[in-house]
C-alpha cells in the first residue's frame, strides 16, 4: 500500500556520442533530465549563447569550466518542454533515457 509515496519509474540515462534531435525523443518525457541533475557542463560558446538568452543560473569556475545550474529544474524549462530547444547545449542534445520496464 502506497499512502505516502508516489511510485516513480526508474529511468536510465545515456550520453550519446553525437547529438540527436527529433521531437519523438521527448514526446512522452516528463523532463526528468532537466530536473534531476545539479548542473550541466557547457562550452564557452554555449555559456555565451545562454547568457544572451537571459540565463541567470550560469557558473564559471576557477578551473575554467562553464556550467548551467539546473538543480530543482532548468530555468529554461516550460512545463515539461525545453523553452530553448533549438539553442539547447550539446550535452542536452546528447542525453537520452529509457525506462527498464518497457
Amino acid at each position: 500500500m502506497s499512502l505516502f509515496r508516489k511510485t516513480r519509474k526508474k529511468l536510465h540515462g545515456i550520453l550519446l556520442d553525437h547529438p540527436e534531435d527529433g521531437a519523438e525523443r521527448c514526446a512522452t518525457c516528463d523532463a526528468s533530465c532537466c530536473r534531476g541533475f545539479p548542473s550541466v557542463e557547457l562550452t564557452e560558446q554555449e555559456y555565451d549563447k545562454l547568457q544572451q538568452l537571459g540565463a541567470v543560473r550560469l557558473e564559471f569556475t576557477l578551473n575554467g569550466h562553464f556550467y548551467l545550474l539546473i538543480e530543482n529544474g532548468c530555468e529554461f524549462l516550460a512545463g515539461n518542454r525545453c523553452g530553448i530547444y533549438e539553442d539547447r547545449p550539446s550535452i542536452c542534445r546528447r542525453f537520452t533515457c529509457y525506462d527498464d520496464s518497457e
